[in-house]
């Protein structure tokens, strides 16, 4: 098998784990890649065990793990951009919400990766497509979410279409569409639902909407959503999608968020679920002090 780590640079213990890894996956003759430019300065300037090699293709990788926090298995879902393998998350930092793998069981998890003893969590990803006025079209897949927002805290002003009909046009800071994986993140923040990822949805989240009218919705994962943007009050806007890639966006520019063509393969080796995670990641369930 050829295992391809995706790894956060400025975690010392994610080296640590790399070379475990590497010692791990040598044993069973199994190759281990690295997701990184060869150029790169932080690679050229740490080195890794011999025979572990740079890539920036994933295409090459029977498996990825994805060695950091949450914010270093979203950077391995955009270098994955609907090629199906599947990913492991081993957690290096603090809330490891979708990384749940702690890293004293990461060569545990690994082995069942390699030795094929583990079950697929499959979840939904989110495609934007941006349509500038320009006439040019970018499109961007991502696992928690697409968000769409101005230069500091200006408002935006757009409209909103789902399924084809008109919601009408608003005043707001911003507005989030994420799938279940993503309710947990920026949308819960703003005021959005907690979604389980067995259920196949959107939620559309208006970030401190002009209006009380203007509330979280959930929509069926087959549904479009549209959004135009017609103005920013600071002059320009952006969407970034899992805070990974940003476009620039123009007054007049559309973008139109719906279910990616393919799921995202999440590698699962323990008997955890999703409100196992919620009970350890956010509290749920505890009792407040002197109750």
């Amino acid at each position: 098998m050829k295992l391809a780590l995706v790894l956060h640079p400025h975690k010392p213990s994610a080296l640590r784990v790399l070379e475990r890894i590497v010692d791990l996956a040598r044993a069973g003759r199994h190759e281990v890649l690295v997701c990184v430019p060869a150029s790169d300065p932080w690679w050229r300037r740490t080195g890794a065990p011999a025979g572990v090699r740079p890539i920036e293709d994933l295409r090459e990788a029977d498996a990825v793990v994805a060695l950091g926090g949450d914010g270093t298995l979203l950077h391995a879902v955009r270098h994955l951009q609907g090629i199906e393998r599947p990913l492991l998350g081993i957690n290096l930092g603090n809330l490891g919400f979708l990384t749940d793998t702690p890293e004293g069981q990461a060569e545990d998890a690994v082995r069942c990766l390699l030795e094929g003893r583990y079950k697929i969590d499959s979840r939904m990803l989110l495609e934007a497509r941006h349509a500038g006025r320009n006439g040019e079209t970018q499109v961007r897949v991502g696992l928690n979410d697409a968000v769409m927002h101005g230069p500091g805290a200006r408002v935006l002003d757009i409209s909103l279409r789902v399924g084809g009909v008109d919601l009408g046009r608003t005043l707001a800071d911003g507005f989030i569409v994420a799938t279940p994986s993503g309710s947990t993140a920026y949308s819960l923040s703003a005021g959005g639902p907690v979604i389980s990822p067995r259920i196949q949805a959107l939620v559309v989240t208006p970030v401190s909407p002009h209006t009380l009218a203007m509330r979280p919705l959930v929509v069926a994962a087959d549904e479009e959503i549209d959004i135009e943007l017609h103005r920013s009050a600071g002059g320009s806007a952006a969407l970034s999608v899992d805070g990974q890639t940003v476009v620039e966006l123009a007054a007049g520019d559309r973008v139109t968020v719906r279910r990616a063509p393919r799921d995202l393969h999440l590698v699962v080796t323990t008997d955890s679920n999703f409100f196992d995670t919620l009970r350890t990641k956010l509290g749920w369930g505890h009792r407040v002090r002197g109750s």
